[in-house]
């Protein structure tokens, strides 16, 4: 089947409230956005801290050669005991403490890109999968049964897949509840979840907890955190989730191939630094829409600002046009807080 993406109408409304894609006449665009900018807006690349710099070399100066040895029995040990309830309790904080994840077990894998691939290819060979139009094309990586991949709003899938906050526009709308609540499985994978201020990812996480059960929390350190040089894959899945008890011996396998460097750079990973950082980012990103004439919505991730325009758009803007919305993908180039020592 064509991979090419139902165009959805309706204005996308956040759950915080508001439009998630103001409404702009395509001058306003073409105004805004010179041809030279349109490759630097296309790509949604992450933009790495100083903190994170920081951590991993507080890693790399604790690693010892014991722990090469020991990688695949204490080291496993080290992800259950002590990565992985770290990981629980930062989830939690950045829930507002909204996601209480006691029962859910971890699996690790070499990115998340590699654990979702395999759990998008598995249901796919045999059950329909659904994407969100707009959002991440990467749940598309490494799968071969296309015909089981649908954009489409409606969900009703064996298992529906989706950014929080989406990459289509950087929130989490009203349009994208019956999406995951249609299907009987949710794949939410948190990339961006970390830059939305804390009462929207409050009020992501309370919109979100009903479903928690039934879902897959792949959580991506690279995107939302900005540990890209050494990365990790974590997934977590409440105990009686049925994919747990299809797919536990592939994921406890994947697991021993944990990437420990990764994790302990996460755990030593100053959040209060980087969510400071974020906050310099979003007044960036404000001062940059208000200077060229858009609309400067406060909601969502800094990283991604959609418009719909009312017209047609000149062909120079086309990379940035996808079903029927404006993406810029913003980079921030703050990277720390010279004023914290």
């Amino acid at each position: 089947m064509p991979l090419s993406q139902s165009p959805v109408r309706r204005e996308r409304v956040c759950v915080v409230g508001g439009p998630a894609e103001p409404v702009v006449p395509p001058e306003a665009l073409v105004k805004a956005i010179a041809p030279d900018d349109v490759e630097t807006l296309r790509p949604l690349l992450p933009v790495g801290y100083d903190a994170g710099v920081k951590a991993y070399q507080l890693a790399a100066q604790q690693l010892t050669a014991q722990d090469l040895t020991d990688h695949y029995t204490n080291g496993v040990k080290f992800f259950h005991d002590e990565f992985v309830p770290h990981l629980k309790r930062t989830l939690q904080f950045l829930s507002g403490g909204v996601w209480r994840l006691d029962d859910y077990v971890a699996y690790a894998a070499g990115t998340d890109v590699d654990f979702m691939t395999h759990l998008i290819e598995a249901v796919a060979a045999h059950q329909p999968v659904a994407l969100f139009p707009g959002d991440w094309f990467g749940f598309l990586v490494g799968c071969t049964h296309m015909t089981n991949i649908h954009w489409r709003a409606e969900g009703q899938s064996e298992l529906a897949c989706l950014c929080i906050p989406s990459v289509r526009n950087g929130h989490f709308t009203e349009e994208m509840l019956p999406f995951l609540a249609s299907s009987r499985n949710c794949l939410l994978n948190l990339n961006l979840f970390p830059t939305l201020v804390a009462t929207e990812r409050r009020e992501t996480s309370e919109t979100l907890l009903p479903m928690l059960d039934r879902s897959v929390l792949s959580i991506s350190f690279s995107r939302g955190f900005g540990l890209t040089a050494s990365q990790l894959g974590v997934a977590l899945i409440h105990r009686d989730h049925p994919y747990r008890a299809m797919f536990h011996p592939q994921w406890t396998w994947f697991t021993n191939f944990f990437n420990a460097f990764a994790a302990r750079a996460f755990m030593l990973l100053d959040l209060r630094r980087l969510q400071e950082v974020d906050e310099q980012r979003r007044g960036w990103v404000s001062e940059w829409l208000t200077a060229r004439g858009l609309p400067d919505l406060p909601s969502g991730s800094y990283y991604v600002k959609c418009f719909r325009p009312t017209g047609d758009i000149p062909p120079y803007l086309a990379p940035l046009h996808r079903d029927g919305i404006v993406r810029l993908c913003l980079k921030p180039s703050i990277q720390g807080n010279p004023g914290l020592g």
